[in-house]
């Protein structure tokens, strides 16, 4: 039995390897964006948006259906019951290959219904988008069935497979770029051809892996209805949240384009990508802390499982408003370098969303704790009922004048509103302190932010050139903002921690330079 000191440990060597995937997935992501929406023009890149939507649109079968496979998955790992992880696995194949099947039959008929009749397109695409629409729906069952495989790797935590990954799929990105300068057929429906090739390499990649690393993952033909009924049964309660989640954030796509067109799509596809890269950032952390919590739950090691669920909370927001704010804050600026010439609206657009991911992120923990529990009805219900407003309030706003960023700020609002509901919530369902994790994480969270922005924010205002605005504020931002962290943020036993991590480095860095001297 690893001691808890062990897995804090793995945790931190899984979060290096993933910041390392981070900088390398953002670094190219940035520079392939960029060249996408040149080459492809605004007009096509927000026709790939909006048709894309469409297929995402039934995604939340596919996300539910991945929450109860992983919190399965991690569950029998932290028993250590090696047959019914075996049977598991073959069970959650088994019904993503028929989720698959099931959601293309639907999306070939609603689907191009939706396309053909209901969206905003320039007739002159139309047959491009439909093109775009099958091969996004082939993509879309090959990440369906590929979700068991990448399951089991989170679930092992071999965060350094995805390092790995990451350096094959940004090199076969690169080599997608390069296909859609030199070659002269139409690019809209090429940049979605060539993105199905990527998704099936990678399918296959994994699969070869796993079937090389985990036993589990050999697959035999294997049924059990009992089984079944528990994956389907947690993935119920789970298909609330994500049904809500999928259809508000393609719902406030679809309004965009019925009341601005796809200029408005294109804005908001930029947004999404840089707020995707500002959570990979995340991501790198989060990933690494996931599988702990349901497991230290599942061996009953409650005493570990709170502290995890305190510390990683703060450190989640910590982490994402490092990277958060000084895009923010020089968002116009750092969009007109990227991309020249970017859509109208998309700084406003990324700000909004941010904030919603800025809520979301001190949540992560909570509700993985809800998954590590099982006990999901209440929580999808409450999740849910706030959540789907913000389709018929989205629409009422867009319907009566109001700017396309009232939506988004709506979006953000009633995400905040989800944070604050989840964690009165878990006192009754895990017996979380609510005041006391409003007191040791949010409050210091709240102070660590008002401490570090508010120099940024009157450097801001100087009358000086662009780029040394983003220099000087994003240089404040930093010192002060770590000085804020570790005198405010951290509680008295994280600093210390804190402390002596440092000086284990300090002491490392000293013994490698003098056998290097000597």
């Amino acid at each position: 039995m690893q001691s808890n000191q062990t897995k804090s440990s793995r945790i931190a060597s899984n979060t290096l390897y993933m910041f390392f995937r981070m900088v390398l997935v953002a670094a190219v992501s940035f520079y392939t964006s960029r060249v996408i929406l040149q080459v492809l023009g605004v007009n096509d890149y927000g026709v790939y948006n909006i048709v894309g939507s469409i297929v995402v649109f039934l995604s939340f079968f596919k996300n539910a259906l991945t929450n109860a496979t992983y919190r399965y998955l991690t569950f029998e790992l932290g028993r250590g019951d090696s047959l019914q992880l075996k049977r598991l696995f073959a069970m959650s194949i088994n019904v993503h290959v028929i989720l698959a099947v099931s959601l293309t039959f639907i999306l070939l008929i609603g689907g191009a219904w939706i396309l053909n009749s209901k969206l905003n397109i320039p007739y002159d695409r139309m047959n491009a988008a439909n093109w775009v629409f099958r091969f996004s729906l082939i993509t879309f069952c090959i990440e369906v069935i590929k979700t068991p495989y990448n399951s089991i790797i989170i679930a092992h935590e071999r965060m350094s497979f995805y390092a790995l990954t990451s350096i094959v799929e940004v090199v076969i990105k690169l080599f997608v770029v390069f296909i859609l300068q030199i070659v002269s057929i139409d690019k809209l429906i090429l940049y979605a051809i060539l993105l199905t090739f990527l998704a099936l390499i990678i399918f296959v990649w994994y699969v070869l892996y796993c079937y090389r690393f985990f036993n589990e993952t050999r697959y035999i033909f294997y049924w059990n209805s009992s089984m079944l009924k528990n994956l389907l049964s947690y993935s119920g309660w789970s298909v609330l949240v994500n049904a809500a989640d999928v259809s508000v954030s393609q719902s406030i796509s679809i309004f965009l384009n019925l009341f601005f067109g796809v200029v408005a799509n294109a804005a908001m596809g930029i947004a999404n990508q840089v707020n995707s890269l500002i959570n990979t950032f995340l991501s790198s952390f989060t990933i690494s802390f996931n599988p702990q919590i349901i497991k230290s739950y599942a061996s009953g090691n409650k005493e570990y499982f709170m502290k995890l669920l305190y510390s990683t909370s703060k450190i989640s927001f910590l982490l994402l408003f490092l990277v958060a704010f000084p895009i923010m804050l020089n968002i116009n600026f750092l969009l007109e370098i990227w991309l020249i010439n970017p859509p109208d609206m998309a700084g406003k657009f990324l700000i909004c969303i941010a904030c919603y991911s800025l809520f979301d992120s001190f949540s992560v923990p909570l509700w993985n704790a809800v998954h590590a529990t099982g006990n999901l009805k209440v929580h999808q219900i409450l999740m849910s009922s706030i959540k789907i407003m913000n389709i018929p309030l989205g629409y009422m706003l867009l319907y009566n004048g109001y700017p396309a960023t009232s939506i988004l700020v709506l979006y953000a609002f009633l995400n905040a509103v989800c944070a604050i509901v989840r964690i009165i919530y878990l006192r009754r369902l895990i017996g979380l302190e609510t005041i006391k994790f409003m007191k040791e994480v949010l409050l210091r969270l709240l102070l660590v932010v008002i401490i570090s922005c508010c120099f940024p924010l009157l450097i801001g205002l100087l009358d000086i050139n662009h780029f040394m605005r983003f220099i000087l504020t994003s240089f404040v931002f930093v010192i002060v903002y770590i000085l804020a962290i570790y005198f405010v943020g951290l509680s008295d036993d994280e600093r210390y921690l804190a402390n002596e991590l440092i000086k284990g480095k300090i002491l490392r860095f000293k013994k490698f330079y003098s056998e290097k001297m000597i």
